[in-house]
């Protein structure tokens, strides 16, 4: 996610903020803060080992968001009123416009599951409920939650995917990560990953119960046999798609 604000440098100057995926942050900046306050250019191999300490935070279960800024604006430096229809009406512009900006530092947040969870997937796996995860989170903080849960024993092929990865399979491939009894996990997924998965689930017999909460998953509840929302920390976008409001 992007924001542009003015005035945080100077009182008329555009700054573009940035925070997501922590690797795809510092794939885009092209240089970082240092605990002194200045700035050094980013090179390739501090780019790749910064990502190894992140993913060994990851493994512990965190939540980590990378943050990075482009103090000048960057491409949406002359961003306002009169043109931001014309600037930001193009999608394809956008990783673009988030090039070349300044890593500031990553956040760990640890997001633990609330105490029924664990007996409630339990429950599940004692009905004949395969229990898969679809996440936004990174693949190394989804794999430690599900093991946790006891939704996965242990990582390995066939076992977990990030949304790319599943992507880049062919149709039979995919069919086969979805096969057989155990828990799977699928993690960096996008709105159209979760529909997909959806839709390749119901081509396989299956009888599909998704739960979501969030605009990002409304097209995954519509497709589902069973779309189920959440009623207090559901959007209504997710409300409406669902055949039950929990």
């Amino acid at each position: 996610m992007s924001s542009v604000y003015k005035g945080i440098v100077g009182k008329d100057q555009n700054s573009l903020l940035i925070k997501g995926a922590p690797e795809r942050v510092i794939e885009k900046c092209v240089s970082y803060k240092k605990s002194d306050g200045s700035e050094a250019q980013f090179s390739a191999d501090e780019k790749k080992k910064l990502i190894e300490l992140i993913q060994a935070q990851a493994k512990q279960g965190l939540r980590i968001l990378g943050v990075g800024i482009n103090y000048n604006g960057g491409k949406l430096a002359d961003l306002n009123k009169s043109n931001i229809e014309a600037k930001l009406t193009d999608l394809t512009k956008y990783n673009e416009y988030e090039f070349g900006g300044t890593f500031l530092g990553f956040v760990c947040i640890r997001d633990p599951p609330r105490d029924e969870v664990k007996g409630a997937i339990e429950d599940c796996k004692t009905a004949g409920i395969r229990v898969i995860m679809i996440t936004g989170d990174s693949k190394e903080t989804a794999v430690s939650i599900a093991k946790e849960l006891n939704i996965i024993e242990s990582d390995g092929p066939n076992v977990s995917f990030t949304g790319s990865e599943f992507e880049k399979l062919s149709a039979k491939q995919k069919v086969e990560a979805l096969g057989g009894s155990g828990g799977k996990v699928f993690s960096r997924v996008e709105p159209r990953h979760k529909r997909e998965l959806v839709k390749i689930l119901i081509d396989m017999d299956q009888v599909v119960a998704m739960t979501g909460d969030g605009v990002n998953d409304a097209p995954a509840l519509k497709q589902a046999h069973i779309g189920i929302a959440m009623g207090i920390t559901g959007t209504e976008v997710a409300k409406e798609a669902s055949d039950m409001v929990l």
